[in-house]
Order: C-alpha cells, then sequence, then structure tokens
C-alpha cells in the first residue's frame, strides 16, 4: 500500500511546522497579548515622565521607562507576539484548509439508491395523488424556491433520484475569520512599526511640532464649559494647522469630536493644571534686615519686567508645584500635580545683566537670596495658575487594513454562526393511487433548523401550503 503523501509546506522544517500548528500556542499567545493589552490600558501610553513620577513615584517610573512599558506597542516583543500570532493563523490554516476544501469538492454521493433516505435521523415521506411527472416539475419548483441546487442520478422510469445542496460557504466561515485575523494583525503591525500614539500637553497660543509630517500644530484657545451645578459639561481646544508658515485649517475639538489632518488625529484627551509652569506669579522686594517691602508686584510668564524705583528686572522662567530636584540629572521636576511647595524660577538683571537665576519658594522665603551680595531680596507671595491642553496625537497607517479586516471578520461569522450547509437526498417513484416522495439529510449544525426546514418543504408537497 502506498504510503500517503503529505503536502509539501508541511515537510519544511517538521518540528517547526508541528510548533507553529500547535493550539497550545495560539492560547499562549492569545492570553499574553491579553494580558499586555490590560497593563497598556492600566499604564498610560506615551504620556509625559511628570506624569508617571506623579502617578507612580520615582522608582516604579524607572521600571516602567526601562521596560518599555509607557510606549509597548511599539515594542520588538510586542511586535514579536503579533508576528508570532499571524504565522500560527497561517499554518493551521494551510493545516486544516486543504482537507476541508477537498472533502467539500467531493461532497456529491457517487450513487443514490432508495435505501440511501433512510439511513438519516432527518427524513421525511410524503404520499400525494398526482402523477411522477407533475410531482417531479413541484418537487423541483420547491427546491428552486428554498435556493437548493440539484444534480439528478439516472432511475428506472418510475422513480426519481436528487440529491440537493446549500450553505456550502457557511463551512469556510472560520476560514474567511482567519484571513480577517491576518488582515487585522498586519494592520497593527503596520501601525506599530510606522504610526506612533503620543501625547502633547499644550498651552495657549503655543506650537508644537507633529511628528512625521511637514505641519505643526497651534492652540488658540482652551476653555471648559460647565453645568448650571458647576460639574465639567465639556472641555474644548480650538486648533490651528499651520503648514508652510500659513494657517490653513481651524477646527474646535472635544472629545470624541478629533481633528483628522493627513493621516493623523489630534483627540482631547485630558486637561489640568500645568505643574511646570503659571500665567503670573506675585513677588516682592524687601529689604533683608527690617523686612520692609520696598515693591509688591504681578510678572507674567516669560516676559521681563522691571521692578519699580529699582535698578533690578525680572523675568519668570520656571515654576514646580511641588518642588524636587534630582542630583544625578541635576534637574527640577515636580514630584506631584499638588502645591504641596510651590517656587518659581526667576531670572533677576541688575542694569540689563543678568546676575542670578534663583529659585524661590513661597514657604520658605529668604532660603535662597534671590539677589546674591546685597541687602534687598525678592519673595514669592504666590501665583495664578495655567491650564493646559492635553492632547492625543495618534498615527496609524494600518487602520484601514484593520478596519478592512473588521469587515470581513463580521461576513466570517456571519457564515459561520448563520449559514449552514445543508444537503438533501430527495427520492420520487409511483406507488399505488399516486406518488410518493422520500425527503432524507443532514446539516452540519443547528439540526433542529433543518428539521422545521424538511417538514416544510413536506408540506408544499403536499400541498398543505402554496409553494
Amino acid at each position: 500500500m502506498a504510503k500517503e503523501s503529505k503536502p509539501w509546506y508541511t515537510r519544511i522544517g517538521t518540528g517547526i511546522w508541528k510548533f507553529f500548528a500547535s493550539l497550545k500556542l495560539t492560547i499562549i499567545v492569545l492570553i499574553s497579548v491579553a494580558f499586555i493589552s490590560i497593563i497598556g490600558t492600566v499604564i498610560e501610553q506615551n504620556q509625559p515622565l511628570e506624569k508617571y513620577l506623579m502617578a507612580y513615584g520615582e522608582s516604579w517610573t524607572k521600571f516602567i521607562i526601562y521596560g518599555n512599558l509607557n510606549n509597548m506597542y511599539h515594542t520588538w516583543w510586542y511586535n514579536g507576539l503579533i508576528l508570532t500570532l499571524a504565522v500560527n493563523i497561517i499554518v493551521c490554516t494551510f493545516e486544516r484548509f486543504p482537507t476541508k476544501w477537498n472533502s467539500l469538492l467531493k461532497h456529491k454521493p457517487k450513487k443514490f439508491t432508495a435505501e440511501s433516505v433512510n439511513q438519516f435521523a432527518n427524513k421525511r415521506t410524503v404520499k400525494v395523488s398526482a402523477g411522477l411527472e407533475e410531482t417531479r416539475t413541484r418537487v423541483a419548483a420547491i427546491l428552486k424556491k428554498n435556493k437548493y441546487k440539484t444534480v439528478k442520478f439516472d432511475g428506472n422510469s418510475d422513480e426519481d433520484f436528487t440529491y440537493c445542496w446549500r450553505g456550502v460557504i457557511g463551512r469556510f466561515g472560520s476560514d474567511i475569520t482567519h484571513v480577517s485575523l491576518l488582515l487585522i494583525l498586519f494592520g497593527a503591525i503596520i501601525g506599530g512599526f510606522y504610526g506612533y500614539k503620543d501625547f502633547k500637553v499644550v498651552y495657549t497660543g503655543d506650537t508644537i511640532e507633529v511628528p512625521d509630517v511637514d505641519y505643526n500644530l497651534r492652540l488658540d484657545k482652551f476653555w471648559i464649559e460647565y453645568y448650571e451645578s458647576g460639574q465639567i459639561k465639556q472641555y474644548n481646544s480650538l486648533l490651528t494647522v499651520v503648514e508652510d508658515g500659513k494657517d490653513v485649517l481651524t477646527k474646535q475639538i472635544w472629545v470624541n469630536e478629533p481633528l483628522d489632518y493627513k493621516g493623523v488625529r489630534f483627540y482631547q484627551s485630558s486637561w489640568g493644571n500645568a505643574w511646570d509652569r503659571i500665567a503670573k506669579a506675585n513677588i516682592a522686594m524687601i529689604g533683608k534686615e527690617k523686612e520692609q517691602i520696598y515693591s509688591n508686584m504681578e510678572i507674567d510668564w516669560g516676559v521681563l519686567t522691571k521692578i519699580p524705583d529699582t535698578e533690578y528686572s525680572v523675568k519668570l522662567i520656571g515654576f514646580a508645584g511641588d518642588f524636587a530636584y534630582d542630583e544625578e540629572r541635576n534637574e527640577v521636576f515636580s514630584k506631584s500635580a499638588e502645591a504641596n511647595n510651590p517656587a518659581i524660577q526667576i531670572e533677576v538683571y541688575r542694569g540689563g545683566k543678568l546676575i542670578s537665576s534663583p529659585w524661590i519658594f513661597i514657604k520658605y522665603p529668604g532660603i535662597f537670596p534671590a539677589i546674591p551680595d546685597s541687602e534687598e531680596d525678592i519673595v514669592f507671595g504666590g501665583y495664578t495658575g495655567l491650564l493646559y491642553s492635553g492632547l492625543s496625537l495618534n498615527k496609524d497607517p494600518g487602520v484601514n487594513i484593520v478596519w478592512l479586516g473588521c469587515l470581513i471578520m463580521v461576513s466570517g461569522f456571519f457564515l459561520t454562526f448563520f449559514v449552514y450547509h445543508r444537503r438533501l437526498w430527495v427520492y420520487i417513484h409511483t406507488v399505488d393511487g399516486g406518488t410518493e416522495v422520500s425527503l432524507g439529510g443532514l446539516i452540519n449544525k443547528s439540526n433542529f433548523v433543518f428539521e422545521r426546514e424538511i417538514e416544510n418543504i413536506a408540506k408544499k408537497i403536499k400541498g398543505d401550503t402554496e409553494v
């Protein structure tokens, strides 16, 4: 007996093929992807470093940054998992599809006898008074209306053998779903390599550079709408696209209403009080010994302002709501979003020359002299906060492929769950007093549906209902 030949593709590295054809691999990869996706949902992706420090503290933030948990969907290991799943689906499809295809091509029986009908659990026998030819015509019309394809078998002059089928394509629903999954995974890989998800903290009047495109984005206005009860109703940003130095598009966005321009979507995702800048600061110049206040004034962010009746000018350049200092990186940052230890950094000029750029604190006035080697000092008395608009940037060149995959997946699910492969054997023969029609068949799922359908066909043949 000749040894059965395996398909050529299964002979290419038998061990590798078995590994990727494994159902265990599918389950492990799916669980891994699901677990990683949960982590990616809990840990917000592509956020500023300060936000992670505020939410998780310094130790966990180092772990998040080191493990790329803040940008997981663009890491090599995540895309490697997606690629492994794609190969697994391809191998499983090749493993099962040819056998299914060959069996469905050969689903028509080679022979058909009167006894064939009686072997099925789903069967009906109907006796009518009409002749053989009239009954054959009526049965053919009923089968056609029920969308059955038919093939006849040779018989005697007083009998008729017909094999019928419909819904063969429903058997391929799972394979179509596999194709849709491959498209979705391919779109995800394309998006992972060539797209990005980013987050920008933007202040009114600021223009930000948009990665991988030839235009910038300006925030013209940010405002919050409130209900009469005082609860927030909506927060909005008025954005302008700046291309080649010209304003080309202005749009108001809010939650669930993004701006879409040249493949990048800008979402209104958050807002808050800035932790690294303010709108205005209240300062005062005092005498160190007598603590006499010479001048009390308000200064704007980034604006060089002269202190009246003195030779000094100041510029507000830095702010930390909860002051902290990293000695290793020599950086000042806010370790929380709360105003637990507010401090400002100012530049102090004498006669137009920069003489110092100290940090001064509300809670600890005079701890670091603002003006070196002087009898005067500058103290920080209060500030006016500044709201920021949190914008999420999303560029995903694979999104259309993903949507195509989703559409195909819906069709695959429809075929799998709602299109049944029915096979029906019809035997018609003459008997004393008329003609007898025997029906019997199989269905790949939903046996109850098939029983009801055979019953309805039998009633129509008998003439109890209209064809």
